[in-house]
This record gives structure tokens, sequence and C-alpha cells, in this order.
């Protein structure tokens, strides 16, 4: 049975990957698209919008679903009541939004906010009937079903964003995108999957045992993913805040377009393991490990390469968002590592234990971020995410270890040689730009590119190797991946025959 477990968490993690791969270039595509018919400022509008939304929306979020998925029998109440919850809570948030309207416009001194706010509200208030029967999909690692029901949405919202950023050439671009995914999600949700809830109440406080500690971390993690922004907004206005939020989407591809559809896979199957320690603890040790070897290169090397990509992808006009990518994709490979943790703790019961972790991350934030807004140079305010995310690393370890029953030896025998070969790309790919230079123009930025990559993705795989030997050739995650990887291309070569 474990064995069919961890089968299922591996294809659903690659059925969630490949959604990524499809997605990750839908929303680089619209980005290239929305960066070039709209301006910085656009995309700072509707980001001082959101700040105050995904406020709204991550306190009012108990995330009903995951106790659905946590619970190892659910019944036909549960759904139910999950569902009736969803929908009093996004009528709530949508009032609320409205009513928040003009007290955000008045406090970011942009009038154009009211409007923007209460169109989104309206598309918010549409998202809360959504059929919550397609939980199905991942408690029963159905991801293939999973996959289709998150791209139908993607492609709508896609295909609508860039035709109204052609016809509008305006933030309402973006605000139309938004709530058409949401209304979307809604429709196809009910044609994918054949539940039809009823109004219901009865499970209630049930679903509140574990959902309540849901609401207090997702609380905390919208203030601590949302102080920034407002103190962006209110300090440097809307054309820092709208470089910082794209060079923010880009220093985070690999959590958003690996970790975490990884971890949408793994916390269902570690849920199912919940109950045999040695089970549970090879597979998350294992899935950590693949997550380091393959998410922190990927960040060191956006890091390394931030200057000459946002010259070619996004302009000269987006110069401000080099060291947003700088610090922030360090921050994201950090970020991807505390997610597989926290996957675990949801796993077992213990949604308390990240609420402890995000609150110590809060404290540490906030005196960093006061200082932060009187510097001269709006990048201290990455340095502040950074240094809050660090700690509330070091602290989730302990915890869990203690509750893997394994020791830090062990732990760390997993996971330093991708780390170290990590670090040695960087180097490498950073001082490889340095020595070609460049003239500020976007072609020179190409060349930089071309050589930097192919050497850093070389110098990555060879000194893992390296390691890997010296360490004696263990059965570990970097054999796994290779293993893999192998099987796929004999496969794609068999075909080609």
């Amino acid at each position: 049975m474990s064995g069919e477990i961890v089968r299922g968490m591996t294809r659903g993690a690659a059925w969630m990957v490949l959604f990524k791969a499809i997605d990750r270039p839908l929303g680089l595509i619209s980005t290239l698209i929305l960066a070039r018919l709209l301006l910085p400022s656009d995309f700072g509008l509707v980001a001082m919008a959101m700040s105050v939304i995904a406020v709204i929306e991550m306190a009012t979020s108990f995330s009903f679903e995951a106790a659905l998925i946590q619970k190892q029998q659910p019944r036909r109440e549960h759904y139910d009541t999950a569902w009736t919850l969803n929908v009093s809570v996004a009528f709530l948030c949508a009032a609320g939004t409205a009513a928040l309207a003009p007290v955000a416009a008045d406090y970011y001194a942009e009038p154009r906010l009211t409007e923007v706010m209460l169109v989104l509200a309206a598309g918010w208030l549409a998202w809360g009937f959504e059929n919550v029967g397609v939980v199905d999909f991942r408690r029963q690692l159905n991801f293939r079903r999973e996959f289709w029901f998150l791209a139908s949405k993607r492609l709508t919202g896609f295909a609508v964003t860039i035709v109204a950023a052609l016809l509008l050439r305006s933030y309402w671009a973006l605000v139309v995108g938004m709530v058409t995914g949401r209304v979307a999600g809604v429709l196809i949700s009910y044609a994918m999957h054949p539940f039809r809830p009823r109004f219901c109440l009865t499970a209630s406080r049930e679903l509140f045992s574990f959902s309540g500690w849901m609401l207090a971390t997702n609380l905390l993690g919208a203030a601590v993913s949302r102080l920034p922004h407002f103190v962006l907004g209110r300090v440097y206005g809307a054309q820092i805040l709208g470089a910082y939020t794209v060079g923010a989407e880009f220093a985070q591809i690999a959590h958003t377009e690996l970790a975490a559809p990884v971890n949408r896979a793994l916390f269902p199957g570690f849920s199912r393991l919940a109950d045999r320690l040695q089970e549970f603890r090879r597979a998350c040790v294992g899935a950590t490990a693949v997550m380091v070897l393959i998410v922190v290169p990927a960040s060191v090397g956006i890091a390394a390469v931030a200057e000459p990509l946002v010259r070619v992808v996004l302009g000269e006009r987006w110069g401000a968002a080099v060291p947003v990518i700088q610090v922030l994709a360090v921050s994201s490979a950090l970020s991807a590592i505390m997610s597989n943790n926290a996957s675990a703790f949801l796993a077992i019961g213990r949604p308390n234990l990240i609420t402890a972790i995000l609150s110590i991350r809060f404290v540490v934030m906030v005196p960093m971020l006061y200082f932060a807004a009187k510097s001269t140079d709006f990048i201290a305010i990455a340095y502040a995410e950074m240094v809050s995310i660090v700690v509330s690393l070091l602290l989730s370890y302990p915890m869990l270890l203690r509750l893997l029953q394994l020791s830090a030896v062990d732990y760390a025998a997993a996971i330093w040689r991708p780390l170290g070969a990590s670090v040695l790309m960087g180097i490498a790919v950073y001082t490889a730009i340095a020595e070609i230079g460049s003239d500020g123009s976007a072609r020179s930025a190409l060349i930089q590119l071309g050589a930097a990559v192919p050497l850093g993705i070389a110098v990555y795989l060879l000194v893992v190797w390296i390691l890997w030997a010296i360490s004696g050739r263990p059965d570990s995650a970097e054999a796994l991946v290779a293993k893999r990887a192998w099987v796929a291309l004999r496969a794609v070569a068999e075909r080609g025959r």
C-alpha cells in the first residue's frame, strides 16, 4: 500500500510540474506582452489592490479543503459544510473588499483603486461557489484530473487577459483577467466533478478543529508576504512597487513552478503515510532532497543572471527589478525547502507548528521593515524578507527532526551535495557574466546569457557528480533523479526510431 502511495505522489508531482511547465510559459508570455503594452505603474496599481485583497483573503482562509484531505474518511456532510463555509467566507470577503476600497484609495492616494477593488470583489464572491468536490482529485491522488482542472482555468484567464490588454491598453486588462479566471473556475469545477453541494453546517466544529489553526497560519502568511508591498507602495509609490512585484515574480520562478506543484502532490501522500513513521520519514527526507537538488540551483542561477535576464526579457525600463531578483531568488530557494517541512507538519495534523514558525517570522520582519522604510534604498525591503525567511527556516528544522526522530547529521547527508554545487555554480556564472562584460545593450545581455546558462548547468552537474562519487555513490536523490532521467531519455529515443 505504501508503495502505491509513493508512486501516486511521484505521478502527482509529475502532473503538477507538467502543469507548471505549461503555466509558466503562459505566465512569461503574458508578462512579456503586458510589460510591453502596459506601464510599471499599471502593475503597481493592481499590486496595491492585491495587497489589501490578499490580506483579507488570507485572514479569512480556513483552508477547509486541506481539512478534507487530511481527514482519513470524510463524509458527505463534511463536503457540504466545507462548501457552505466557503460561500459564506467569500460573501464576507467581497463585502469587506468593497467597504475597504475607498479607504485603500485614500491610503495610497490613488482614486482609481476604488473601482478596481469593487470589480475584484465581485469576482471573489463568484469564486466562493466553486464545487468542493474537485478536492477529491487530490485526496485520491488523481492528479491527471487536477491537471486538466487547473489548466482549463489558466488558459481561460490567459486568453482573456491578453485580448483585454490589446484592446484596453490599461490596468483593466489585469483586473478582467483575474475576475475571468475565478468565474471560469466555478463553471469548470461543476463540469468536471459530479458532486453537487448543498447548504449544510453540521460538520462545522469538526472542520474548524483543523482549519482554525489554518486561519491563523494564513493570516500570518498574508502579513509576512504583503507587508513589504504595503511599505513599498506607501514610501516609494507605484513605480517602484511595480518593479518589485515583477522582479519578485521572476525571482520566485523555481519556487512557484517546481516546489509549489510538488508540494501540492506531497501533502495528500504524506497524509496517508502519517501513521507509519519509518515510511513517512523516508518519503519526507527523500522529497526534500529532490527539492534541494532541483530548486536551489535554479534559484541561484536566476540570481546570478538577473541583470542580463532583465535587459533581454523586460527591457531597460525595468532596471530596478534586478536587485530584487538577486535577493529574492535566494529567499525563494529557502522558502521552497521550508514549504516541504510545512507539508509534513500538515500531514501529521500539526498546523500549529506552522503557525508558531510564522509568528516568529512576523516578529522578526516588522522591526526590520520599519528600519528598511527609513533607508534611501528600497532593496532593504527585500533583505528584510530574506532575513525573516532564514530565521523561520532555522526554527522549522528542530521541530521537523524531532517529529521524524531523525538526527541533523543524517538529514544534512541527503542535501549537502546539491547545496555546495549550487554555491560553486553561482560563483562561476556570476564571474563569467562579469568577465564577458556588457555595453548596456540587449544584444550584449543575450550573449552573456548564452554563455552563462550552459556554463552554469555544466558546472552544477559536474560538481554534483564529483561530490556524489566522493561520497561513495549513495542511493540518494542524485541517483534517483539520474535514473529517472535516463529512463525518460531512453523512452524518447525509442519512440523516435
